[in-house]
């Protein structure tokens, strides 16, 4: 599948009509979504249960712009990883709810996704996304958008790093070669060359991917640039302001109401850019997403030590991935504990391993003490989101993005302009559907 063209996004044609739109969520996801239709002309309100935005996946994720690592979990053995995971036994992975009758049937969709051609399809299709949501933010930092300096970011590139006895895996290798991703393996030596701070690191690494094409930054910091920028543009966000239930009048959305005011608000259209909220917001009107948290944790130093990272990284093997977001702040993150936050023992344990971890990478970090953080992924069970129209002719999708929300922000944004628009997509949105579970 190769790289969507980016000038398909925004063909050529008479403007459409100004419509009002309702966004649900200011996450990084949301305020992208409304800071596009901003741009495109729409008259834009934005809707937030918490008292500001990016406080929930958004607030401290890895920071990773990553095509290059943007598979699907649901791969061939990993029904015995789930498994293991269930009783503590599969590193860097957890289960905090093991009776939880929700997680049983997202496992269960999980273990139907997890053959050979179902993770290939599913993977292509996340792929597809991430490039084409890569490409939309880097072209629009490079031209008007949101600058990377506001943000940390930077499009140097990612190593995706293996140890002794590891090695990239083949297929992902082709099939990043076949959407049209420059990708490099390099040895120990090259690894040196293109991130030069390894040579001074405990932890050694074997062999790597180099996808220069990818990128880093702090997504919280963007979406609150991205914010200023949409409130400028005429944007009203309203936060402390948790939807209560999506009013239905035949094939409509009729209006939204909130907990706390009486009344309904309406809209032309409503865009479901809620994370985790999203599934029960939806349900009552019959769309059974299977969205659950996947719990994560980070760690980010802010120091005046005289280095920064060169580009982002991951170390497969420890499922820690790091980036730095300008002079003077790294981030680690890592892990994986499907379900709801868990013990604070467990919680523990997963910041003990990320700042030993991290201290091994950059032993000038010995005496730092970072910020920690816990936040819940919106995971799906194919490792894809739910994006594209509904059931509901005013109602557009744009939620369950897992650990890829900032990778797929800026694309999931303009796909959203273009269905409220009329316009077809510059990819295909058939793999995100919403009815792909049943």
């Amino acid at each position: 599948m190769k790289r969507a063209d980016l000038s398909a996004a925004r063909p050529a044609e008479a403007a459409p009509a100004a419509q009002h739109v309702i966004v649900i969520g200011a996450g990084v996801v949301g305020v992208s979504t409304a800071l596009a239709l901003a741009e495109a002309g729409h008259r834009v309100e934005v809707y937030e249960a918490a008292s500001e935005a990016a406080q929930g996946a958004s607030f401290a994720n890895a920071g990773l712009i990553s095509p290059g690592h943007c598979f699907s979990w649901a791969e061939p053995g990993a029904l015995g990883v789930f498994v293991k995971s269930l009783f503590g036994k599969a590193d860097g992975l957890g289960v905090t709810r093991p009776m939880s009758p929700s997680l049983w049937r997202w496992g269960w969709q999980f273990w139907r996704h997890s053959s050979a051609a179902q993770w290939e399809r599913d993977s292509r299709a996340a792929l597809a996304l991430s490039a084409y949501s890569r490409d939309v933010h880097f072209a629009a930092a490079r031209g008007n958008g949101v600058a990377p300096a506001l943000y940390g970011g930077a499009a140097r590139g990612i190593l995706y790093l293996y140890q002794q006895g590891q090695s990239p895996r083949a297929i992902e290798k082709d099939m990043l070669a076949s959407a049209g991703e420059p990708v490099r393996q390099v040895d120990a030596a090259g690894l040196a060359q293109i991130e030069p701070l390894l040579q001074q690191a405990g932890q050694r690494f074997e062999q790597g991917v180099y996808c220069p094409n990818d990128g880093t930054g702090n997504a919280r910091e963007y979406t609150a640039a991205a914010l200023q920028r949409a409130q400028a543009l005429g944007v009203h966000f309203h936060f402390n302001a948790p939807v209560q239930r999506l009013l239905v009048k035949g094939d409509r959305i009729a209006g939204v109401e909130l907990q706390h005011s009486v009344g309904v608000v309406k809209a032309d259209t409503v865009v479901m850019a809620a994370g985790l909220a999203s599934a029960s917001l939806l349900k009552p009107l019959g769309y059974d997403l299977p969205i659950y948290p996947v719990t994560g944790y980070s760690i980010t130093f802010h120091h005046e030590e005289d280095f920064e990272p060169a580009v982002g990284a991951v170390s497969l093997a420890d499922k820690i991935a790091w980036a730095g977001f300008g002079r003077g702040v790294v981030r680690f993150t890592g892990f994986a504990d499907i379900g709801p936050r868990g013990s604070e023992a467990l919680g523990e344990k997963r910041f003990a391993a990320l700042e030993s971890f991290a201290r091994r990478i950059y032993p000038q970090l010995t005496h730092c003490r970072p910020q920690r953080w816990i936040g819940q992924r919106p995971m799906t069970p194919d490792g894809i989101p739910v994006l594209g129209a509904s059931r509901h002719a005013n109602l557009v999708l744009n939620c369950g993005h897992g650990a890829m929300g900032w990778t797929m922000a800026g694309g999931c944004a303009q796909i959203v302009c273009d269905l409220v628009a009329g316009r077809a997509p510059a990819i295909d949105c058939a793999p995100y559907r919403w009815n792909r579970f049943s």
